[in-house]
């Protein structure tokens, strides 16, 4: 008995010392009767659990939230702008590639212009047809392929540096037809007042220089050649000009004197008929008269005479 009271009270001093309380289980029906014990240490620790836990799940929790607004705003706005920057990128291509087919088409235009000068320069020239033009080349030239969209931009500048460079090739081209086609006018303009042709279909019966007087002894100098042919043969403008004088000239006869450029004139002596007047303006080859022996002449023949600033040269010199 008195071990049992020694037991009884050394339980309820550690109980005491240890502190905390129990809870007992009692069925109602059948089984034994269970006693939990919950002491501080068990308190504590569930406690502290329950706030490690708490602050796993707010911070779990917290994570989530932000993770979610990043994807949201990656979704909005990141990637809209980035669909907006490359729809803008495309339109922007796409306005490049119009206006560089644009430039391309004024370019074929512009290509058959030169080929349409190239032929005039070439006519002009005597120069005969041409096998390759620009035109010609600009028809077999290989179209450009674009090799990838995603280097569309690339391709889209390389094009118009390249149609950069084919212009500024054209451009030049151009001046140098325009000039060549200006220097070929004004050698045709400068040609055709030149007096290159024989002004009568005949045989030089006296040429230009010291001879015997057809007229008594002595010698002369003769300022021009005579040419000999029937009697009434028509006579031409050796350069285009303007007619200075047309009528009668002393020894001359019936006389034409043309002015043609730079000093340069043209005479005819000894015509029968005269179908120029002064101030006229005739061209190359045009009949002005016709053969005779007016003035002092021994015989149907033209007296043809080329004069430089009003001094009398060799009109041998000039005709083929």
């Amino acid at each position: 008995m008195d071990l049992y009271k020694h037991k009884t009270e050394v339980k309820k001093r550690n109980v005491h010392k240890r502190g905390g309380f129990s809870v007992v289980i009692v069925p109602h029906y059948q089984g034994k009767t269970k006693r939990i014990e919950i002491t501080p240490t068990k308190i504590y620790l569930s406690i502290v659990s329950l706030v490690v836990a708490g602050a796993l799940l707010g911070g779990f929790i917290f994570s989530y939230t932000g993770l979610k607004s990043q994807v949201a705003q990656f979704k909005g706005a990141k990637f809209d702008s980035v669909v907006a920057a490359q729809s803008k990128e495309l339109q922007i291509t796409q306005n490049e590639l119009a206006k560089a087919q644009s430039q391309l088409d004024a370019l074929k235009e512009y290509v058959v212009s030169l080929s349409s000068l190239e032929k005039e320069v070439r006519n002009s020239l005597k120069l005969g047809e041409s096998k390759v033009s620009l035109e010609y080349v600009l028809e077999r030239t290989p179209k450009a392929k674009l090799q990838s969209t995603t280097k569309l931009p690339e391709n889209v500048a390389k094009l118009l540096s390249e149609e950069n460079n084919v212009t500024q090739i054209a451009e030049d081209r151009a001046k140098m037809l325009n000039m060549l086609k200006g220097a070929s006018d004004e050698y045709h303009v400068l040609l055709a007042e030149t007096p290159n042709i024989w002004p009568l279909h005949g045989y030089v019966s006296s040429p230009f220089g010291w001879r015997p007087s057809p007229f008594g002894s002595g010698w002369e100098f003769h300022k021009g050649i005579d040419i000999c042919a029937y009697y009434g043969a028509p006579v031409r403008a050796t350069a285009d000009g303007t007619v200075e004088y047309a009528g009668w000239f002393e020894g001359y006869g019936r006389f034409i004197k043309i002015y043609h450029r730079d000093g340069i004139e043209t005479c005819y002596g000894h015509l029968s008929k005269i179908v120029v007047k002064a101030g006229e303006q005739v061209k190359k080859g045009q009949v002005i008269g016709y053969e005779g022996e007016s003035g002092l002449a021994t015989g149907p023949h033209l007296h043809y005479e080329v004069r430089i600033n009003g001094v009398a040269v060799n009109p041998a010199k000039f005709l083929p």
